[in-house]
């Protein structure tokens, strides 16, 4: 049978935080260019507004309901998206966990809360898909056909923080857009964003990851470079299976780019805010009835 690889296409992201200090999760929507983004521009002519953004839609929400046939649209809009969340909480929980069974809990309690903060961004960073990628890709493609274009420890969550730069937020940062570029519409069936590798069919999935442009808006430029490093190995990878495959293209996959005059983006902001608001009053499962796909620190929700 003839492997089908996918079209390229793009995919647009915006992302905002939750109340809750240090521990706050970071929510980011993606929303595909084929979504339907009529009520986009309705919505900012309704609001009188240049650029859409989640505080000024909230301030209105309620008279918003008022006009049935647009709040149908919004909420079949917003609900295109794909929520990638990263909740260093239940990681940090792990980390105290594991230092409280080597220590004791006298001794792991003197602990700088620093060293404990620095460790659950390392651990963020470790399970995205990005890290230890060389290994993941020799499992995914036959023996022979790939030769890694990047060491090994390029890809270490140690090295890889090192480029991004930052703490936990930047780790956050770089987690979620490493998960979301593997929010793949042939992977519908995969549980977490890393068993794309695992898959027969990981070939066509990252054939389809590395012809995806993702579009962000500006936030952290830093996460960048090796993003689009880990698309060019993930490139090559792919190139090796498919000697025939003109590949993705010669720009950079990932981006950077300012919402002001992008529908999609405008668009991720409003889901973005609508998620983070879900959130402070209920769960991550609870997302799983306002949005075509969610994740948490890359285990699919729905």
């Amino acid at each position: 049978m003839a492997l089908i690889i996918p079209t390229g296409t793009s995919t647009f992201g915006d992302a905002t935080a939750t109340e809750g200090g240090r521990l706050r999760k970071y929510v980011l929507a993606q929303l595909r260019s084929d979504a339907n983004l009529e009520w986009v521009p309705r919505l900012r002519a309704r609001l009188v507004k240049d650029e859409l953004k989640y505080a000024d839609f909230k301030a209105v929400r309620p008279r918003l309901r008022d006009d049935r046939e647009l709040w149908a649209q919004i909420e079949q809009g917003v609900a295109q998206a794909s929520i990638i969340i990263i909740d260093p909480a239940p990681v940090e929980q792990e980390i105290r966990g594991m230092v409280e069974a080597e220590m004791g809990g006298k001794a792991a309690a003197l602990i700088d809360e620093r060293v404990i903060t620095d460790a659950c961004a390392t651990a963020i960073v470790a399970t995205t898909p990005i890290a230890y990628l060389p290994q993941n890709l020799m499992r995914a493609v036959p023996w022979g056909t790939y030769d890694p274009i990047g060491n090994l420890e390029a890809y270490t969550p140690q090295h890889i923080r090192a480029r991004i730069g930052g703490g936990l937020r930047q780790a956050q940062v770089f987690a979620a857009r490493a998960h979301a570029v593997f929010d793949l519409t042939s992977a519908d069936k995969i549980v977490a964003t890393d068993g794309v590798f695992r898959s027969p069919l990981a070939p066509v999935m990252l054939a389809e990851l590395v012809s995806t442009v993702r579009a962000y808006d500006e936030e952290s430029p830093a996460t960048l470079g090796v993003l689009n490093e880990a698309a060019n190995e993930i490139a090559a990878a792919v190139e090796g299976r498919f000697p025939d495959w003109g590949g993705g293209g010669a720009t950079p996959l990932i981006r950077e780019v300012s919402s002001r005059a992008i529908d999609e983006l405008q668009a991720a902001d409003i889901a973005a805010g609508w998620a983070r608001d879900a959130l402070e009053v209920g769960d991550v499962r609870s997302l799983g009835a306002q949005f075509e796909r969610v994740w948490a620190n890359g285990i699919r929700v729905k």
